[in-house]
């Protein structure tokens, strides 16, 4: 284990302390995991609910008879066949930009401190004062680091799933979080694995 890894008990009751930084395209695969996970079968769902409506006013269209409104019938197909582009191109779209907002903070830190009833995650902010920055490497002391952590307890509302390469975290598909795996040495890995999946039960799952 490196030195930015704290694995036993502290006074505070801190279980594993670790810094990392999130690399771009591993933050890009993890989001379109968490898409294919709660946005993708919404979208192919009423996808193909606008597609049968199409195809059931495209019967009528045919085969509908003197009687069948036809203007009616293509603006109602029409409808349906742009409700479908959007469906299919609002979530990369999302993707894109949020994409563009990380490419801005790829080289920010974040840290992991995990607690036995609760985690906090959160960046690690540089010191705001280049002064004092350059007033502790002149001197070889630490610099003085800001922690904006948000702390997470661990309740029912709560999910981790691992995949190859890193973990997703997330709380009622309101908070996301990525945790690369390459931040951990394989002994590290296990405790996580066991620590959440004893916490978190059913809601810690394994892609890998």
């Amino acid at each position: 284990m490196d030195e930015n890894t704290t694995t036993t008990v502290s006074a505070d009751g801190l279980l594993m302390e670790k810094q990392y930084k999130i690399p771009f395209e591993m933050f890009r695969n993890a989001f379109i995991a968490f898409q294919k996970k709660f946005v993708y079968p919404r979208t192919y769902l009423v996808m193909g609910v606008l597609a049968l409506v199409i195809a059931v006013y495209g019967y009528f269209l045919v085969y509908g008879g003197e009687n069948a409104n036809r203007g009616l019938y293509c603006m109602i197909m029409l409808f349906c066949a742009v409700m479908i582009v959007f469906q299919w191109f609002n979530p990369r779209k999302i993707r894109r930009n949020l994409m563009e907002g990380v490419r801005e903070i790829e080289d920010d830190e974040y840290r992991l401190r995990i607690f036995p009833e609760y985690l906090e995650i959160g960046n690690i902010l540089p010191p705001e004062n280049p002064e004092d920055a350059a007033h502790d490497e002149l001197f070889d002391d630490a610099p003085t680091e800001d922690f904006t952590g948000t702390r997470i307890h661990y309740n029912k509302g709560l999910h981790m799933i691992e995949y190859p390469d890193f973990f997703i975290l997330y709380q009622q598909k309101t908070m996301f979080y990525v945790v690369p795996k390459t931040a951990f040495d394989a002994e590290e890995l296990e405790i996580l694995r066991v620590h959440f999946s004893q916490r978190l039960e059913k809601n810690f799952s394994s892609k890998c």
